[in-house]
């Protein structure tokens, strides 16, 4: 993947010096003595269409250098803008993601920017922009939607909004400094006083909010947010649907209130609003499919994707919402636009992901493709061997399945899943002297449990054909994995079926026996029915009816078989 260029702040780089020199240039003459106005920087807007963004951008600037008086604010012109990316390797014409878009504002000493997008409507252009402060990119205040037939009609709109939204810059200043200072509540007065004169004042607002979370939370203790936190960021977000300091309050206000719905809901709402927050992507993905809700975010992070023209972070955080919703269909090509947006991407575990979806979809040989790509790429990877194993066995491959699973075991012969998929082929193939021998090399310890349900599977099925064929040699079969199953990690289920097939080889044996006055016969049944009373209460909860029956019909048996043995056994 080709190096993203960065915006530079180490004293001595080439940036910083032409960052330096852009900056120190006067754009007008100051009244000696007085304070040069505050900064805006105009970024480019995001369009789908080539230039509209940048004429739009061009178009606000000459806006709102007519609209603003020069002493209360500079308008930072295009020329200074293009100089410090070209300096630091970007594009021009490009719109900015948002950590670059606050670098490039620090860089050319902007108090606060706006960008935002542009997109055809039926009246011509919508452009929604967003007041933004360099200080803190998530401090942000939504401007209205502006819609108009052409550019600059639109760009007088979002002009007139954006001066009179950045009326509360002061305040939120204010606010902001008390509560860093720690005087609390200075930082509640300032805010409301605000808030008086601008009613509208997000910004402000959000920051009452976070002082009254630091009134409410106890030294080092969980962030408290009270209902009226909760009340002043629902206000925020309702102007404001995608305003990240308001989002993170409500997500924690809900959870903390165990209103899931809306927990998650506000999760999804933070997915959108920052999908370049690595941390955040992970963390609400955790939270989204430990919930069984990840589904509410697929149509939000699709959304999203259609706008980010095929940013890495964002086919990141799709890829891993649409796998966890489940979403296979909208996930592959996601996936596969990922890593050629971005080869690091192309992990082990990124291709086992890949091919666990495409079986999902039951494109297996599709699978195996990928798998194949994986596993000469990571030749020791027993996770992608045993990836491939299973795609081979989908396919009808046995032989292959075969060799991917011994691959598997020789790469990593502790764990489990090696022995797990192989067992699991020769299951397939109905081989269950191979399916046993497998198991018994197993490793047990931590996954013993994984082994046991395996060996239960394999008993289940066993004791299952043998009461279709009634023959002694399925039961016995049966008796081998259930004393496995058992041996690795104890179940009722497997106690009880252990015991049901000990009754049924006991009943074999005891009818042969009668017939041909065979002594080992006799003692097969009597040995078979002890591990039947030993283990056939097991079912008495799970399996009430067959546990009672199977506990009434033992003392029938066991005193003809004892008879037996003084008989045939002398």
């Amino acid at each position: 993947m080709k190096a993203r260029p960065c915006f530079s702040t180490a004293s001595g780089t080439a940036l910083t010096i032409a960052a330096m020199v852009l900056v120190a240039m006067p754009v007008q003459a100051q009244r000696p003595g007085a304070a040069p106005p505050p900064r805006v920087m105009v970024a480019t807007f995001q369009s789908t269409e080539p230039g509209v963004g940048v004429q739009f951008a061009e178009a606000l600037r000459a806006r709102l250098g007519r609209d603003a008086n020069a002493r209360d604010l500079t308008v930072i012109p295009k020329a200074d803008i293009e100089n410090t990316l070209k300096a630091s390797g970007y594009s021009t014409t490009e719109a900015l993601g948002p950590n670059d878009a606050k670098a490039l504002a620090s860089l050319i000493r902007a108090k606060d920017y706006i960008d935002g997008a542009v997109t055809r409507s039926a009246a011509g252009y919508r452009v929604d922009a967003r007041l933004v402060l360099s200080r803190d990119n998530t401090v942000t205040q939504a401007l209205p939607a502006a819609e108009a037939a052409r550019l600059d009609q639109a760009a007088a709109a979002v002009s007139r909004s954006y001066l009179a939204a950045r009326r509360q810059i002061e305040h939120e200043e204010r606010c902001y400094n008390a509560l860093r200072g720690g005087n609390v509540e200075e930082a509640i007065s300032q805010a409301n006083t605000g808030l008086r004169q601008h009613p509208d004042a997000n910004m402000v607002r959000v920051c009452l909010a976070n002082a009254y979370v630091t009134r409410d939370t106890p030294k080092d203790g969980v962030q408290v947010i009270s209902p009226t936190t909760l009340q002043l960021v629902e206000q925020v977000l309702a102007t404001d649907p995608r305003n990240i300091q308001a989002l993170r309050l409500a997500a924690l206000g809900y959870k903390a209130a165990g209103n899931e719905d809306k927990y998650v809901e506000t999760l999804t709402g933070l997915l959108a609003a920052a999908p370049t927050d690595l941390t955040l992507q992970q963390q609400v993905v955790n939270e989204l499919a430990a919930s069984g809700r990840a589904s509410l975010a697929a149509p939000i992070i699709k959304e999203a994707l259609s706008r980010s023209s095929g940013d890495p972070s964002m086919l990141r955080t799709a890829w891993l919402v649409l796998l966890a919703a489940r979403d296979f269909e909208a996930a592959v090509p996601v996936g596969r636009d990922l890593i050629v947006a971005d080869t690091a991407q192309a992990t082990a575990n990124f291709y086992a992901r890949l091919a666990g979806a495409l079986s999902g979809l039951n494109r297996s040989p599709e699978a195996v493709e990928v798998l194949n790509t994986a596993t000469a790429k990571f030749p020791n990877d027993g996770s992608l061997w045993v990836a491939y194993a299973e795609a081979q066995r989908k396919s009808g491959n046995t032989a292959e399945a075969v060799r991917g699973a011994q691959r598997a075991l020789a790469a990593d012969p502790a764990a489990a899943e090696p022995y797990v998929i192989l067992a699991t082929i020769y299951g397939d193939a109905n081989q269950p002297d191979s399916v046993y021998s497998v198991l018994m090399r197993a490793p047990s310890g931590g996954n013993s449990a994984l082994i046991a349900q395996l060996a239960l599977q394999q008993g289940n099925n066993a004791y299952r054909a043998g009461n279709t064929s009634r023959n002694r040699a399925d039961f016995q079969r049966a008796v081998r994995f259930l004393e496995l199953s058992n041996r690795l990690s104890q179940t009722n289920a497997a106690q009880f079926l252990l015991g049901a097939s000990a009754f049924s080889i006991a009943q074999s044996a005891v009818t042969e026996a009668s017939q041909t006055r065979s002594c080992e016969l006799a003692r097969l049944a009597q040995a078979s029915l002890v591990t039947a009373r030993a283990n056939v209460p097991a079912g008495r909860e799970e399996f009430p009816e067959p546990t009672s029956q199977l506990m009434g019909a033992l003392p029938q048996f066991e005193a003809p078989v004892t008879q037996m043995i003084r008989q045939f056994c002398k």
